[in-house]
């Protein structure tokens, strides 16, 4: 059985409402950690690269054998030929989200953090006086992924911060509008494969009108499991069109025929840019659930992190203040914007204008993209280029998508 009362009740166990978690209960707060499923971070729907092992490790103490891979570069196969190499020693890593985000719910547990899983929020009530109702369907885990029901039970918390994922039902429940719209979401598939296929420290994508034009093709390698994350995705296909699933066989089968697959996970990104809103008074959404996602590449470990962050800090200051009503609140919202947000409506706009060129475009577009990469990113590689520089920055400011 649970508490009847809590400071704060976080729904869902990844690495946004972990991290949320343990910031709040290192400030002394009673915090309470709900995951529907049996295991933390167990099934992985998720391509597992993420933000630079320095920037990760302010969140905590990683475990080693979270890191799969330091990733020194992108490599990027474009249209017509015009490939594009970014060489960034130490731009990233990989994770084993098996392994990663059960350590992030140990640290929040360590910290003073309640966890409990097999646990699902069926229903958070309205604001009734200083604290809203969550009604928690308990259950037990089968071994196999599955859980059995054995009771409810409704509690009380002064602060609800949702971390539900993509779906995020519970922060359409309370009335955001969070919904994943078609236009505005990505499906993709995930696929594990046997071996390294590609050059075992860079990120590597097949994107444009040669592969898939309004999303792209990936390859993640994980070195110390000798695991490949093979995926491709794009827009949420019209009735009749060719699902990702097969999409995404086709384009593993064409380029690296014979590949032994281990398993394969799918789901849904968010590629809209961040919320407008995503807070009510004592309710906030942190991660997928509030789009924090990059539009263009459909990351979101480290947005959900630092939200995570942001937000734990918010309402530590509301609960000083005796004040989470949605007007206090919007600092999350406004810290969130100011820190990432700002990028992803810029990358929601660039992934978009890309998408909009036709494949000459594209082709130019590209080999000025690859100028700029091959000089070091110095911004006099424009120079070699100042026609179809300035034609795709005029083209760009104008561009309303």
């Amino acid at each position: 059985m649970l508490s009847n009362t809590y400071d704060v009740v976080v729904i869902g166990a990844g690495p946004g409402g972990c991290v949320a978690a343990r910031n709040l209960a290192r400030e002394g707060y009673k915090v309470l950690l709900l995951e529907k499923r049996e295991r933390v971070g167990y099934p992985v729907r998720c391509g597992e690269a993420s933000t630079t092992l320095e920037d990760l490790q302010t969140y905590g103490p990683i475990d080693e054998s979270c890191i799969e891979s330091i990733i020194n570069g992108l490599f990027i196969y474009g249209p017509d030929g015009v490939n594009i190499e970014v060489p960034k020693p130490g731009t990233g890593i990989m994770l084993n989200r098996e392994k990663f985000d059960p350590w992030l719910a140990k640290l929040a547990e360590d910290d003073g953090a309640e966890l409990v899983t097999a646990a699902r929020a069926e229903f958070v009530g309205d604001v009734q006086g200083d604290s809203r109702m969550v009604r928690v369907v308990l259950g037990k885990g089968n071994g196999d992924g599955s859980v059995t029901e054995t009771g409810t039970q409704e509690i009380f918390a002064k602060m609800v911060i949702a971390a539900d994922g993509v779906e995020s039902r519970i922060g359409r429940m309370v009335g955001l509008n969070c919904a994943q719209k078609p236009g505005c979401t990505c499906t993709g598939v995930d696929i594990q494969v046997e071996g390294i296929l590609t050059k075992p420290d860079y990120l590597t994508f097949w994107q444009g009108h040669d592969f898939i034009n309004d999303g792209y093709i990936w390859s993640f390698p994980k070195q110390k499991s000798n695991v490949t994350n093979f995926g491709a995705g794009f827009l949420v296909p019209k009735a009749g069109h060719a699902n990702i699933y097969d999409v995404t066989m086709e384009w593993l089968n064409k380029l690296f025929p014979g590949a032994k697959v281990n398993k394969v996970v799918g789901g849904l990104v968010p590629v809209s840019s961040t919320l407008e809103n995503y807070t009510l008074d004592r309710f906030a959404l942190v991660g997928d659930a509030a789009h924090h996602t990059n539009p263009l590449t459909g990351g979101g470990i480290a947005a959900a992190m630092r939200a995570g962050r942001f937000c734990a800090e918010t309402v530590h200051q509301g609960l000083c203040c005796a004040d989470l009503s949605h007007n206090f609140l919007k600092a999350y919202e406004k810290r969130c914007y100011n820190h990432f947000g700002k990028g992803h409506d810029f990358q929601l706009k660039f992934r978009k204008f890309l998408l909009a060129l036709n494949k000459p475009e594209q082709v130019d577009l590209y080999h000025v993209l690859q100028a700029f990469a091959l000089s070091g990113y110095k911004k006099t590689a424009f120079l070699k280029t100042p026609l179809q520089t300035a034609k795709y920055l005029v083209k760009f400011a104008k561009f309303k998508g």
